[in-house]
């Protein structure tokens, strides 16, 4: 799969687009999983995108490749990036984090004052819809800094940046997350 140049590399991944269906579900796993070794096929999709990329990109560029991940995208150094991609997404994601973390003090504290502006216009849903809000948020915002950028570091840094928001939104299990919100709940009232 990515052997070769760079744009060759781009053109031959599967096309993402923001929705959960099993067909895209599989288009994306089959494809990805297709260019894997034998031996490397029961690998996640971002190890075997950052193993494929090993073998084009310098040294330096790969390393800084390896480690995007959305849970660390919001750091500093990210945000201190020579790539402008990077940067900007990483800077969107830090002050995402921060009105995020608005929004919960706003609603815990939501009975002493209804006047103040929601820090987010998130519309109010189950926390699985208002995650999906979320991850919608942050792709449209790669989106808006894919243009320009075709066949370079910076549309492959937004492709593994989009593979891994589609993973997220993948793996929600719904029975899962209502367990997790009850135990929290839970503990909370306990005063824990």
């Amino acid at each position: 799969m990515i052997s070769g140049d760079l744009e060759y590399t781009i053109s031959s991944l599967p096309y993402l687009s923001f929705q959960d269906t099993a067909e895209e579900r599989s288009k994306v796993l089959s494809i990805l999983k297709k260019y894997a070794h034998p031996s490397e096929s029961e690998k996640d999709l971002i190890t075997i995108l950052d193993g494929e990329t090993r073998k084009f990109l310098p040294q330096k560029a790969y390393e800084i490749f390896q480690q995007i991940e959305l849970n660390t995208i919001h750091s500093e150094a990210f945000q201190k990036s020579g790539n402008n991609v990077l940067a900007a997404f990483s800077s969107y994601m830090h002050s995402l984090k921060k009105d995020v973390q608005q929004l919960r003090i706003f609603r815990r504290n939501e009975s002493e004052s209804t006047t103040k502006k929601l820090p987010l216009p998130l519309v109010p849903g189950t926390p699985l819809e208002e995650e999906i809000q979320l991850l919608q948020w942050q792709w449209d915002k790669l989106e808006e800094l894919s243009l320009g950028h075709y066949a370079d570091f910076g549309a492959l840094v937004i492709y593994k940046l989009k593979l891994q928001l589609l993973l997220r939104w993948w793996g929600f299990d719904q029975e899962q997350g209502f367990e997790n919100f009850l135990n929290t709940t839970k503990r909370m009232e306990d005063g824990r």
